[in-house]
């Protein structure tokens, strides 16, 4: 297995759209080669916080690259970026 993990700070004018990157998140789920997605959203709110995390697992990293390229992913990339100030990733396999 393969895991895609992503926790993402977003810009301070667009916290309040936190819910909305969640369920975009989540739509990602469309996508065949997606096992499974988690995403929540940060209750604690202290300084060293990220506001949302991405759990993705997939079966192997060439399913996870086609996930990366997939026409589904592109648009919530976008959306992402767009509120992001900024994100750190970790990328592993799963024994």
């Amino acid at each position: 297995m393969f895991r895609h993990v992503v926790c993402f700070r977003l810009k301070a004018e667009e916290k309040g759209k936190a819910a909305e990157a969640r369920e975009k998140l989540l739509s990602l789920t469309a996508i065949s080669e997606v096992r499974n997605i988690e995403v929540g959203l940060d209750s604690l709110k202290s300084p060293r916080s990220y506001d949302v995390i991405l759990i993705a697992d997939f079966d192997n990293m060439d399913d996870y690259k086609i996930y990366d390229t997939h026409e589904l992913h592109q648009p919530v990339r976008r959306f992402m970026h767009s509120i992001v100030e900024t994100s750190v990733s970790v990328d592993y396999s799963i024994e």
